[in-house]
């Protein structure tokens, strides 16, 4: 079954998707006993450290997200042009990012705080893995194999929860969490080259890619920049031990974009039919709706699930995970609409959000950084600027048209020229 056959049939279409989002949903638990696993033992200070090199990975390790969306949309259209697994321009990405990384894994290590250069080198070589599954990831979305992608997807977290349970029994440093998770990154990327060996054998391994690859990377870079400046900023201006405490209360925010991301990837292929707006709508009413349970479930006893998560140390910052949620509902929202640009072939909402993280960052730099909770309240504005300007755009489009007795979502999604 193709993915355009998945998604247009009601009832299998649902049903995958569903199952996307369990898998998702699991990965996303995961997630968070890895932060479980850690966070107690290395302390708010290393725990800080490592969650900063960690975001600095998530920026490189962008492409991967690229990589995943160009080739699952390369492989769902109704001729797509070169369809390609992009296993080599992934791996000549990958080992740049390492190269790069390894260059300047000193400067990285005293930045940030590390006890060793080796832990940015090794987060170096993770990239590489990472390129290679964000490839294989985007042949199953492509090929409609969601069942496969979501078994990938939770392969993906529990290789890492088993890498954090060995580092936290053995009482591993910094620099050995991210030796353990270079092994379960490998491990990942042997797991989705099994479950697409066929694919593998059957596509080209190259393709016309560059200027394609840019553009999206524009797109998703400027996503993975929004959700996570705040944690590089955030290492800089405030304590070890506050940076820490923001490190694990933020960890709630984006819970809510891991936990709602198969929204936003479903509607990647759904861009090219004929209703894309409505599924844009629907989408961001399901992201809200899961955003709103998320605070409730929280708001119960924010002390409670943060000392649950991280221990003791971190219960003052019981209130500013509560907060956080509300950031990750505003940041889903925004990762609704930009994965959309990706899935539409524009660019317009993408260089916006880049003068939205520079207005972000000026605004952190110069004054509100006294707390952990402005650098909140500074993102969050941001994120709904984003999200508000995806729906201006709907909303224009709609006022242009000038046509009577027709809803926004109508004129929207009629074909056009």
């Amino acid at each position: 079954m193709s993915v355009r056959s998945a998604l247009r049939t009601p009832s299998s279409g649902a049903a995958l998707g569903a199952l996307l989002g369990v898998s998702m949903g699991m990965a996303n638990a995961l997630g968070y006993v890895v932060v479980m696993l850690l966070s107690r033992p290395l302390g708010p200070g290393e725990f800080g450290g490592y969650t900063a090199l960690s975001t600095y990975g998530v920026l490189l390790s962008i492409p991967a997200g690229v990589f995943q969306v160009v080739v699952a949309r390369r492989l769902s259209g109704d001729d797509p042009a070169e369809p390609t697994s992009a296993l080599r321009p992934a791996l000549f990405v990958g080992c740049g990012c390492f190269v790069v990384t390894a260059a300047i894994s000193p400067a990285l290590a005293q930045w940030f705080e590390l006890p060793s250069f080796w832990a940015a080198v090794l987060l170096g070589g993770m990239l590489v893995p990472m390129m290679v599954t964000g490839c294989l990831q985007g042949i199953l979305l492509g090929r409609g194999r969601l069942r496969a992608l979501s078994a990938l997807y939770v392969v993906n977290a529990g290789t890492r929860v088993v890498a954090a349970a060995c580092c936290a029994v053995i009482g591993a440093d910094v620099t050995g969490v991210f030796a353990a998770m270079l092994l379960a990154g490998i491990a990942t990327a042997a797991v989705g080259a099994w479950l697409c060996r066929a694919e593998l054998r059957a596509l080209p391994r190259t393709a016309r890619l560059a200027r394609e690859l840019v553009r999206s990377n524009s797109t998703l870079a400027a996503y993975i920049a929004l959700i996570n400046v705040d944690m590089l900023l955030s290492r800089h201006f405030l304590s070890a031990h506050d940076s820490g405490g923001y490190a694990l209360a933020s960890t709630f925010g984006r819970a809510m974009c891991w936990g709602t991301q198969f929204v936003a990837l479903i509607i990647v292929p759904r861009m090219q039919g004929t209703r894309p707006t409505r599924t844009l709508l629907q989408a961001s009413a399901v992201v809200t709706a899961i955003g709103v349970v998320g605070f409730g479930v929280v708001s119960i006893s924010p002390q409670g699930w943060i000392e649950a998560a991280g221990g003791a140390d971190y219960r003052q910052f019981g209130d500013l995970a509560l907060l956080c949620v509300v950031l990750g509902t505003a940041w889903a929202l925004a990762q609704v609409w930009l994965f959309s640009e990706m899935g539409s072939n524009t660019g317009w909402l993408s260089r916006l959000t880049w003068l939205v993280i520079a207005g972000e960052v000026v605004a952190i730099s110069v004054h509100w950084h006294a707390s952990p909770a402005q650098l909140v309240w500074v993102c969050m504005a941001g994120a709904l600027i984003v999200a508000a300007a995806g729906f201006v755009q709907v909303v224009v489009r709609h006022q242009a048209t000038a046509l009577p007795d027709e809803s926004v979502i109508v004129v929207a999604d009629a074909p056009r020229a």
